[in-house]
């Protein structure tokens, strides 16, 4: 039966859609032979520049197959301005792969015309792969790099350096291990393409879909459970994808109608679900596929950035679940009728199987201290054995077969975009542009740290407009946390902060590409979803500042230490919420709102009598509460009639 669908479908595709999925099968099939060292036991020895090569090969080739030229294009036909890009990108990965040893060896000099042309035409369709899966900005800027590091002695101030030759930048982009072959794509075709063929396979068994019962059953009975069950879903969801975009799209599907169907106003119902999927991007394990690059740069143990990162992602949807809670309270929701959600034992003995294999993979990582390529091999195997044990889980040729493509279209935007990159990385390395430039951050900031934390965020969230969870990383570590970390601040602290700083454009106004897909589910506006979305994920604005200041939230320090700043960070992103929502037990006036803002701030700062004086002045807040809540109760039971809420 399974066989027949699969026929069915293969022949509703046209060529360029058929070549796609041969594509994006082979490209699957040969990333899991090689994690699992199929090769090598097959005496085939694969060197990680030919893997480099092999893998940047298959999914630009795959982009250019599903991407049109411009939008619009019909997508039926393979022009010849898609089939010149995919030969070139053939053969140009091709020739790395055969001669990857020999090249990387002599580290030579480009030195023959096929050669130029070949390195020429390659670069020009990775930069055009990137163009059409991200965007033009990005596209420029690595042009504009590898262009920079041949005339930068042309350039004024810090950015002058010596000049080099057409010949010796192509030969080094192309011909060596670093460049287009360098430590980013190593990575992501490694230990990040592990994750996200995990992530397929979990979505083709129907992980999603348990997710979201899940979530549903567990908190849709309570007050505003529709917008809980959107963050807990979403961050369920945030586990096991590496965008953002995919997660409001996949669960908003679900959750946004239903939070408008119980009350929430449409632009608020939006705003709830982008504001969770932005999670999914600080949440542990994946992050957006960054956590095993942020390991690489800081040569840390891919689990030490899990736990640096579990407690900030805890505040922040701790925080997002006590405003929806708020805000149900507020307008008088209620949860939804018991009878028409999903049980959660039943939710629990159908689809059990799926949480097995993330218990394995924490211990794994965490337990026996397995690489993090290794650990997800074994998970992803775990996975396969036991949701055999049920027929609706059970992994047929279809599901197979669907896994294995949508596991290839995860890498659309990350493959491509990470071949780019090595050469904005090697310009800025090649020119000492990147030393230049963090002594030209620290000279404009004075050697004030929150002059200089303010340059560096607002640069991050400017470059991270428009671009992935991978790139706004990328970008920002390379051009920003070498000045941060000089000023004295803890590495994993500046890469933390950084990447929350590049994240916040995707629910921020103008660009906020969450808050237009949100709005688009829920008939809303993108702006107004854009800046309700702000203001509940403002933890995401404030918790940033306690990674400098409070590394305690990264569980750097002693437990106690650790214990208190996750209280106190907490607490304060909690009481920012509650200024925002503008209700706790009943209104809140405007005098009462300057008071909780300021023991906000005050809990944030890491100074024992600051912070009691913000304990002091939220217990005068919540006394005052107390009262005016009881009073109006009584004025309600006594006939009155009620404020308007």
């Amino acid at each position: 039966m399974a066989v027949t669908k699969v026929g069915e479908g293969w022949k509703e595709r046209g060529i360029r859609s058929k070549l796609a999925l041969v594509v994006a099968i082979l490209w699957a099939l040969y990333t899991l032979a090689y994690l699992t060292n199929v090769f090598f036991y097959l005496g085939v020895v694969i060197y990680s520049i030919t893997h480099r090569a092999i893998s940047s090969g298959l999914i630009c080739s795959l982009v250019f197959l599903l991407f049109p030229f411009k939008k619009g294009t019909p997508r039926g036909k393979l022009p010849w301005y898609d089939v010149i890009p995919i030969l070139v990108v053939i053969a140009g990965c091709a020739y790395i792969a055969v001669n990857a040893n020999q090249l990387v060896a002599e580290g030579r000099l480009i030195t023959n015309t096929y050669e130029m042309a070949l390195a020429t035409l390659l670069f020009a369709s990775v930069v055009e792969a990137i163009r059409r899966t991200i965007g033009s900005i990005l596209a420029v800027i690595i042009v504009s790099s590898f262009f920079y590091a041949v005339y930068s002695n042309h350039f004024p101030g810090f950015l002058r350096s010596t000049g080099f030759s057409y010949p010796i930048i192509l030969g080094w982009m192309y011909l060596s291990a670093e460049g287009l072959w360098g430590m980013i794509l190593g990575i992501v075709s490694t230990i990040v393409a592990g994750f996200i063929i995990f992530g397929g396979f979990l979505r083709a068994l129907g992980a999603s879909d348990f997710f979201n019962d899940l979530a549903l059953a567990a908190a849709g009975h309570l007050r505003g459970g529709a917008a809980k069950a959107s963050v807990i879903a979403s961050t369920f969801f945030g586990t096991i994808s590496g965008s953002t975009a995919a997660n409001v799209a996949t669960t908003g599907q679900i959750t946004i109608p239903l939070m408008k169907k119980t009350g929430y106003e449409r632009n608020y119902a939006g705003a709830v679900e982008a504001t969770a999927s932005l999670g999914g991007m600080f949440m542990p394990p994946v992050m957006g596929a960054t956590a095993f690059l942020i390991a690489e740069f800081l040569q840390v143990t891919y689990w030490s950035v899990c736990v640096a990162a579990f407690l900030p992602a805890m505040a922040y949807y701790g925080t997002l679940l006590a405003q929806v809670d708020l805000e149900a309270a507020k307008i008088g929701l209620k949860g939804l009728p018991r009878e028409s959600l999903p049980s959660v034992r039943k939710t629990l003995l159908r689809g059990w199987q799926y949480l097995l294999p993330f218990a394995l993979l924490l211990f794994l990582l965490g337990g026996l201290r397995y690489s993090a390529q290794t650990s997800i091999m074994y998970t992803l195997g775990a996975l396969i054995i036991v949701s055999s044990f049920r027929k609706e889980s059970r992994l047929t040729l279809r599901k197979l077969i669907t896994a294995l493509e949508e596991s290839a279209k995860g890498m659309l935007p990350i493959i491509p975009l990470c071949t780019g990159i090595g050469v904005l990385v090697g310009s800025i390395e090649i020119t000492g542009a990147g030393t230049k430039f963090t002594s030209e951050l620290l000279n404009m900031s004075g050697g004030n740290l929150g002059i200089l934390l303010l340059l560096t965020g607002l640069a991050a969230f400017i470059l991270g407009m428009g671009m992935t969870a991978v790139s706004v990383y990328l970008l920002t570590v390379v051009l920003l946390a070498p000045a941060l970390i000089k000023a004295g601040v803890e590495p994993i602290a500046a890469h933390m902060f950084l990447f929350y700083f590049g994240c916040l454009s995707f629910i921020t106004p103008p660009v906020c590409v969450d808050a237009y897909i949100a709005a688009g589910i829920a008939g809303g506006e993108p702006f107004k979803t854009g800046f309700r979305a702000m203001r509940l994920g403002f933890a995401a604005y404030l918790v940033p500042w306690a990674f400098i200041f409070n590394p305690g939230i990264l569980m750097i320090g002693s437990f106690e230490e650790v214990l208190s700043t996750f209280f106190f960070v907490t607490l304060g992103a909690m009481t920012m919420g509650v200024v925002f929502e503008g209700y706790l037990m009943a209104r809140i006036y405007a005098w009462e709102r300057f008071l909780l803002t300021a023991c906000s701030l005050l809990l944030f700062i890491p100074n024992f009598n600051t912070r009691i004086v913000g304990l002091l002045g939220e217990g005068v807040f919540l006394l005052i509460q107390i009262l005016r809540a009881k009073k109006m109760s009584g004025y309600i039971r006594s006939g009155g009639k009620t404020v308007s809420r």
